[in-house]
């Protein structure tokens, strides 16, 4: 078989030619292809005018809140910087009270320390001293009753003194408390007011600026303004009656430590003019005593002289 036959055996017959369109349906076609375009166009100048207007709107709306929280942003600041002057004014208040009342804890144990180290040991050693007494001398006098009154008074003003220092022991130790919540107060707000002052200077075009991306519900705070006002004005209030209590106290001191002078003053006293009184007295019968005794030395001395004369006489008549 030649080539030509091949090729002619080859060909297979194919379909239908496709229909054509006339002229008038082209150009309806392109006709309504174009109002479709411009309509889609029209919609899309809508949807870009109307994005416009909200972009527009969402700025003037974020434009309005920004001032408003700068306004509110600027409030809170000076309501810190008024807070955090009026703790540091209470405070200093504290540390004064502290300071005067730690002077007072000291006088009092100064007062103790010389106490046990001074008038007890001396009365003491008064009381056993006067145990050496020999004879009809070791009596219940004036002197002995006065320094066992003085002994009474020694520990009853020990004893205030030491249940005093306790308590001011605790006082101080709540001044010392209340010193420390107004410090950490204080630095709390401190660091509210550098996020605040932060956060007033923070724009649109400010860098890592960061968006949350989580799903949870954010919290920002659990304390209302009005309970945050309220700690620090309770903290304050505090702090005024811890001072006024460590100031009635400190006047509590000073009258004991006032009286407790008095009382051992007088009681001091009282032992001396019993002191100078025994002794005056004991001077008194020691002087007569030996009045007494010269006589009686005297009167001795004649009597033995004249038994002595007696035995010479006798002698000499033998």
């Amino acid at each position: 078989m030649s080539l030509v036959e091949l090729k002619k055996s080859a060909i297979v017959p194919g379909s239908n030619p496709p229909s054509r369109y006339s002229l008038e349906e082209w150009h309806l076609s392109n006709t309504t292809r174009d109002r479709c375009c411009l309509t889609q166009q029209t919609i899309a100048d809508q949807v870009l005018a109307e994005c416009g207007r909200i972009k527009d709107l969402t700025e003037e709306i974020v434009r309005t809140n920004k001032l408003e929280t700068d306004h509110k942003l600027d409030e809170k600041i000076k309501d810190i910087e008024f807070l955090r002057g009026e703790i540091r004014r209470q405070r200093k208040e504290v540390v004064i009270e502290l300071d005067n009342l730690t002077t007072f804890y000291q006088r009092m144990f100064d007062a103790l320390n010389y106490i046990k180290g001074g008038p007890e040991v001396i009365n003491q050693k008064c009381l056993m001293l006067r145990e050496e007494r020999i004879g009809i001398d070791l009596c219940r006098d004036d002197v002995e009753r006065e320094l066992i009154k003085e002994r009474q008074v020694l520990q009853e003003v020990v004893s205030l003194l030491t249940r005093t220092a306790e308590q001011a022991q605790e006082q101080i130790r709540r001044l010392r408390s209340t010193t420390y919540l107004m410090d950490r107060d204080l630095e709390a707000k401190e660091n509210a007011e550098k996020i605040d002052k932060h956060n007033l200077l923070l724009r649109e075009t400010s860098l890592n600026l960061s968006m949350y991306h989580g799903f949870t519900q954010l919290d920002c705070s659990n304390i209302t303004k009005e309970e945050w006002e309220l700690f620090t004005e309770k903290s304050i209030a505090d702090a005024s009656k811890e001072i006024n209590c460590a100031r009635q106290f400190r006047c509590y001191v000073d009258t004991i430590l006032n009286q407790a002078c008095k009382d051992l003053l007088n009681q001091y006293n009282l032992v001396q003019a019993a002191f100078n009184r025994r002794i005056a007295e004991t001077k008194d019968v020691k002087m007569k005593l030996e009045v007494h005794h010269a006589e009686v030395i005297e009167i001795m001395i004649f009597f033995c002289n004249h038994i002595l004369c007696f035995r010479l006489s006798g002698n000499l008549m033998k």
